[in-house]
């Protein structure tokens, strides 16, 4: 994402948080404008689809 090659992120998130949980975006020091494409959920996981509108 820093290097300006990625267009569009699929994350899909699951309500289980093992120890303390993961940041998502740990030590990516820009801003992100994201755009939701769509999302689908089911009862297991939620999938979100962005698209990168810019890089701060």
């Amino acid at each position: 994402m820093a290097a300006g090659v990625v267009d569009e992120l699929a994350i899909s998130t699951a309500p289980v948080v093992l120890g303390g949980g993961k940041l998502l975006f740990a030590g990516f020091g820009q801003d992100l404008d994201l755009e939701i494409l769509g999302t689908w959920s089911s009862p297991y996981a939620t999938h979100v689809h962005y698209a990168l509108a810019a890089a701060c």
